[in-house]
């Protein structure tokens, strides 16, 4: 049992470890299951660097989790303590200790700010995030760049390659880190499977059970087997399981099925429900002013019932999860977000489907993603037991299989680095040919490239040395058709050939099949023109036995190198950043190696850098108002989803911004350039002063997703303040950012 305590808690021994670590002056990559404790640690370098006087960035990978952290910290060390920067957001940004997103750290290493001279810690919460296909990049680029002074502290769910990431780090940093890992669980985790038929039941039980009903099964007509919702499983695991969060990999779902749940269900008393009123009042003001969705969210948190997902209000999202940390919620309907890093641990976790679609198809669940949702459940000091329970159809087993998830076969982290053409114009404006060159090789996808090369050339060496062997044992004709063990069973087979072939008789012989084996026979007695020697008995069973060892060394060997021959190009990196140096070149952002005034405008511009750029080098914002002009940059990089709808209103004249987005393609590729018109009806709307609930009517997205629209403008607008030195454009960009920071679209007080 540990000894050291740290604010009242004795520490576990990977907390002791990585605290001891710390205290080294060490960096740390702490890798343990969700639910473990590995906040704490983070909270005791924070408080170690506060009490020294230093600065500390804490890089979170969502908003949401920025948030939450701002106002955790806030509590913990003081308001005065802590800054937050989120790229829309920016408070007490020279406070010792500054959380962020990762992309706003991303940015500042890269375009080497002097603000971060002062900075002696930087925390990467959730660093496998690494490998996200999306925002991978923007990790790999984070490490890589981190300047030498800065120690690293990286936390983490179990990472099946945790050795390989702190030896790359280490590799690129030229400094010793400190692996921690731990991998059990403080309150153990059972794993349930649940239908209307069975019950909970284990993996093993809910196959066993199929395969039985499946035999006894006579009539194929109709369902097999009884449907299965999740009031079932609600209604099951209520008196002995609450609370729980119950994962839907849908909105929309996330609303339905709260709404189904509080039809016939209430987990609060009368004065637990007079708690969430009060709440509510105390966030929203008086009923009159509130929205439908408002009175809706209400209705279900009364009785102790909600759904949380990114469509929500910022102001509703928060109190759902003020209300669930009180332990006034008992079951959350939520998508996968929520397993992000926000620490609301409970008794269980409910998946509504073990598939999601992941924007191009449905799939199964990874590992890592089951894991790192199941992980919310067990609350340390309270559970003595976690519980993840999966809603299973028994009608869809044969086409789709129930997957079986196994913590010991998690997916390795793979990089997933992306060359920007922002990363391009910084690296030129920053570094020297042999530094970017080294830049390169400093990625992790080169580190891993370099490694399965390695890995791969060692295998084959190794099976080469084991062939050498095994030809030594066995005699020149091991293998070949003059060694009596491969000999003699062909030629009983081609004796059964041969008397085939002489059954068919002349006239059938001269048909297609007869010609085909006259064919494979004279083949075969060319193969067994020679007859072996005969080998005693012993040599031949050492030959049988070394012949097959012998095959599957060869077989392996093959596929070594094929797989060399698969591996990446090293300098595919550098090769890429040269083509796109040369678009650069074309377009006015680069003479020979010197950065001209678009390069480095664009240097300080992170969401499609091309596009925007031109536009403010263009006439085109002469010739908009401020309203235009925000409705404009709000289709910037605008992903719709799926059957999202806007109202078709003229707002401004889209044809010269088309004729930027034709130039840009024409040089650079079709994929360089993407904004979506359809959205700048709201953002124009909204600039003119049209009220939230006027805006709700132009479009169908989710009221979180307006809000989102206007937060990304605004925080697009912030960019290029910063890239522009031109004072008229850059009062005139203030000017459209506070048309769209009020009511409903500003931050609240955080």
């Amino acid at each position: 049992m540990s000894e050291r305590n740290y604010r009242g808690l004795t520490l576990d021994r990977f907390q002791e470890e990585a605290l001891d670590a710390i205290d080294e002056g060490r960096s740390v990559i702490v890798a343990a299951p969700t639910g473990t404790g590995k906040t704490l640690v983070a909270d005791y370098l924070v408080d170690k660097a506060i009490e020294a006087k230093q600065q500390v960035i804490y890089t979170a990978p969502i908003k949401a989790l920025s948030n939450q952290k701002f106002k955790d910290y806030k509590k913990l060390f003081g308001p005065e303590k802590v800054g937050i920067m989120t790229g829309d957001v920016v408070m007490n940004p020279d406070a010792p200790l500054l959380i962020m997103t990762t992309e706003i750290f991303r940015n500042q290493v890269i375009t080497e700010d002097p603000a971060l001279q002062r900075v002696t810690h930087i925390i990467f919460d959730e660093i496998h995030w690494l490998n996200d296909e999306e925002r991978g990049t923007v990790w790999e680029e984070s490490i890589i760049l981190a300047p030498a002074h800065m120690k690293i502290l990286g936390l983490s769910a179990t990472i099946a390659n945790a050795k390989q990431l702190v030896h790359w780090i280490e590799s690129i940093r030229e400094e010793k880190v400190s692996l921690i890992e731990e991998h059990r669980r403080i309150v153990p985790l059972d794993y349930y499977y649940y239908t209307k038929d069975t019950g909970l039941v284990t993996y093993e039980q809910l196959w066993r059970y199929y395969h039985q009903k499946i035999k006894e099964r006579t009539s194929i007509e109709g369902p097999r087997f009884s449907p299965t919702t999740h009031l079932d499983l609600i209604r099951t695991i209520h008196r002995k399981y609450l609370p729980t969060l119950y994962f839907v990999f849908s909105r929309k779902q996330c609303a339905d099925k709260a709404r189904e749940l509080a039809g016939i269900a209430n987990y609060l008393k009368p004065s637990e429900s007079a708690q969430v009123e009060e709440a509510f009042l105390q966030q929203f003001g008086t009923e009159e002013e509130w929205s439908a969705s408002t009175r809706q969210l209400k209705r279900l948190c009364s009785k102790g019932i909600a759904f949380h997902h990114a469509g929500l209000l910022p102001a509703q999202k928060t109190i759902v999860e003020d209300l669930f940390l009180k332990r006034l919620i008992q079951v959350l309907y939520c998508t996968e977000t929520f397993s992000v890093g926000i620490n609301y641990p409970v008794k269980a976790v409910c998946f509504d489907s073990l598939n999601k679609f992941d924007g191009r198809n449905f799939r199964a669940l990874a590992n890592h993603e089951f894991f790192q949702m199941s992980g919310r459940a067990g609350r340390r000091g309270i559970d003595e037991r976690g519980y993840s329970f999966a809603l299973i159809d028994l009608n869809y087993m044969e086409k789709s299989p129930t997957p079986r998830f196994n913590i010991k076969r998690l997916e390795p982290l793979t990089s997933q680095f992306k060359l920007s053409y922002n990363t391009v114009i910084n690296l030129q404006a920053t570094l020297t040919s042999e530094q970017i060159e080294l830049y390169f090789q400093k990625s992790f996808a080169a580190f891993s490239q370099l490694q399965a090369n390695e890995d791969l050339n060692s295998e084959l060496v190794q099976i080469e040395d084991k062939l050498t062997e095994i030809r030594q044992i066995v005699c020149e004709h091991a293998g070949t058709f003059t060694c009596c063990l491969k000999y003699y069973p062909k030629k009983k087979e081609l004796d059964r050939l041969n008397r085939s072939y002489q059954a068919l008789g002349p006239r059938r012989q001269n048909r297609a099949y007869g010609r085909e084996m006259g064919r494979k026979i004279r083949t075969w007695q060319k193969l067994l023109k020679v007859k072996p020697q005969n080998c005693p008995a012993l040599k031949l069973t050492v030959c049988e036995q070394e012949t097959k060892n012998l095959a599957k060394l060869q077989q392996r060997a093959a596929e070594i190198q094929k797989e060399l021959a698969a591996l990446p190009d090293q300098h595919s990196f550098l090769s890429e950043f040269q083509f796109k140096l040369n678009h650069l070149r074309q377009m006015g952002y680069l003479r020979g190696e010197e950065l001209l005034p678009r390069g480095e405008c664009a240097r300080h511009i992170y969401v499609q850098e091309l596009l925007v750029t031109e536009l403010i080098y263009s006439d085109i914002f002469d010739s908009l108002d401020d309203d235009q002009l925000n409705a404009l940059l709000s289709a910037i990089d605008f992903e719709s989803r799926k059957n999202d709808f806007f109202q078709k209103l003229p707002v401004l004249d889209w044809v010269p911004i088309q004729e930027l987005e034709h130039y840009i393609q024409s040089v650079c590729g079709p994929d360089t350039v993407r904004y979506d018109p359809r959205v700048s009806i709201i953002t124009y709307s909204w600039s003119k002063g049209l009220s939230f609930i006027e805006i709700q009517k132009l479009c169908n997205l989710d009221e979180g997703d307006i809000i989102s629209v206007f937060r990304r403008t605004i925080d697009l607008l912030r960019q290029m303040r910063d890239a522009v030195i031109e004072p008229g454009l850059n009062q005139r960009l203030k000017t459209c950012m506070d048309k769209l920071d009020r009511d409903e679209a500003a931050i609240l007080a955080l």
